[in-house]
């Protein structure tokens, strides 16, 4: 029972180390300059989340998602492009259903079909990233060779199991890694299809509950497309946010600067009247 207990508490601190990486990091912190971090707490942080891609590339492609939302340039747009490339297809350009499904159950064997196959910064691309550009540590996990070593430190506690022959600790990571990035490609597919909506914005963007609870708050996407520029993104009532708690958090140790959030007459003035 304590080995499996052990196990239990790994998996959930890795999951959320992870998915904070992606959420606060890259997304917030990152791409939307919702809240400032320090470099010594901010590289790590994006380390954790490099399973989700190089890092320059990730923010690139999430600017032009906000900057042409379901029209056919967005990077993933469900109305536009289908389901499944939407949700995972666009990563690598395949439109193929069956071969979407297969690299959304890859689990750990996506992060090495990833550095070998996903694009990485160049310096002819992700020319809206130039805010990036200028930190050599992002620039080095964004190019091929960095990001093909980080990822390589990630697959370590696989090998792990493996070499000890553990395959059901390797079969309960395979289910976790599996749940946390379809969480992550849910946000760009199932909350632009089906939801709820609290605010007025241009697009199709939804709220769905369960997808928020599995992406530590990234789910409440209507809310987020509505003020993009907001670290918090459970902005109604009753809207779990983890990623939020975890910014507070930081910010009450004095790690998190200049959060921005909505003023109650700017969420007001775009609510949608039930």
């Amino acid at each position: 029972m304590t080995s499996e207990l052990t196990i239990g508490v790994l998996l959930v601190a890795w999951y959320l180390s992870v998915g904070l990486g992606v959420t606060v990091g890259y997304h917030r912190t990152l791409t939307h300059r919702s809240l400032e971090l320090p470099n010594w707490f901010l590289y790590p942080l994006v380390f954790m989340g490099l399973g989700a891609g190089p890092p320059i590339p990730w923010v690139s492609n999430h600017r032009n998602h906000h900057a042409k939302t379901d029209t056919p340039e967005d990077p993933h747009a469900p109305g536009i492009h289908g389901f499944w490339f939407a949700h995972c297809g666009w990563y690598l350009g395949i439109r193929n259903r069956l071969a979407c499904f297969l690299y959304a159950m890859a689990g750990p064997l996506r992060l090495l079909i990833d550095a070998a196959c996903r694009p990485v910064y160049t310096t002819d691309s992700c020319s809206n990233t130039q805010d990036l550009k200028k930190f050599p540590f992002l620039v080095f996990i964004s190019r091929r060779p960095g990001y093909i070593l980080g990822v390589l430190i990630h697959t370590l506690p696989f090998v792990i199991c493996l070499a000890f022959q553990n395959y059901f600790f390797l079969a309960i990571m395979w289910f976790t890694v599996v749940a946390m990035y379809n969480a992550g490609d849910a946000v760009n597919s199932v909350t632009h299809r089906w939801g709820g909506a609290d605010f007025q914005t241009s697009d199709k963007s939804r709220n769905q509950f369960w997808v928020a609870m599995f992406s530590l708050g990234e789910g409440w996407h209507n809310s987020h497309h509505a003020f993009p520029s907001s670290a918090r993104h459970g902005l109604a009532p009753g809207q779990l946010d983890l990623s939020w708690l975890f910014i507070r958090l930081l910010r009450r140790l004095k790690i998190a600067s200049s959060v921005r959030q909505p003023n109650p007459k700017e969420l007001n003035k775009r609510r949608l009247v039930a």
